[in-house]
């Protein structure tokens, strides 16, 4: 029998299993037979059947040969490797997301234009400061309606862009910018 030669192994190694490193005879694959015949019970639990001797056999007689080997040796593979399952992304379990999640469960669904100005109106009548900035009163919004598109909202034929220009076009707001700091403020007429 012909000894197999690793890549990563110099002349005094390659007479090493590729599994257990014990000087044994070695197959074609570098096995010894004892990790050989671990090998092909793991892809016999596998169903690998392209790469198992099992290949010769019958549907049949493949899946009684995997009960039996599941039977005498366990369900466990005992030389490859299971791969690990992938991890859940990190935002999903994240406190943002949870958060993200009561506010939309939380928030309403039908709303009409008169529905955000009055939410408007009393988040702004609750602000202590004359002046409140538009970023806040616009979170609010959009934490307590639903999907809040502008769009949607004001005159039928009028299509606002952005929360800001649906504010600026109502008469009973008051609008300032900021030029330092690039902010708008609101404030009841």
């Amino acid at each position: 029998m012909k000894a197999f030669k690793r890549k990563d192994q110099d002349e005094r190694q390659s007479w090493l299993c590729a599994a257990c490193d014990l000087p044994l005879p070695l197959n074609e694959r570098g096995l010894c037979q004892e990790c050989a015949a671990k090998l092909e019970r793991d892809l016999i639990r596998a169903r690998d059947w392209e790469y198992s001797y099992a290949a010769l056999l019958t549907p049949e007689r493949q899946e009684a040969l995997r009960v039996q080997i599941i039977r005498e040796f366990g369900a466990a593979n005992e030389l490859l490797a299971v791969p690990k399952p992938k991890p859940k992304n990190k935002r999903s379990r994240s406190v943002n997301t949870k958060c993200n999640g009561l506010i939309a469960a939380a928030a309403v669904r039908d709303y009409t234009t008169d529905d955000v100005l009055q939410a408007a109106r009393s988040f702004l009548e609750v602000q202590k400061e004359e002046w409140v900035n538009v970023s806040r009163l616009a979170q609010h919004l959009c934490e307590r309606f639903y999907k809040l598109t502008p769009k949607h909202l004001g005159q039928p034929g009028k299509r606002y862009k952005s929360i800001l220009k649906f504010l600026a076009d109502m008469p009973e707001f008051v609008m300032r910018r900021d030029p330092e700091k690039d902010a708008y403020w609101i404030r009841r007429a």
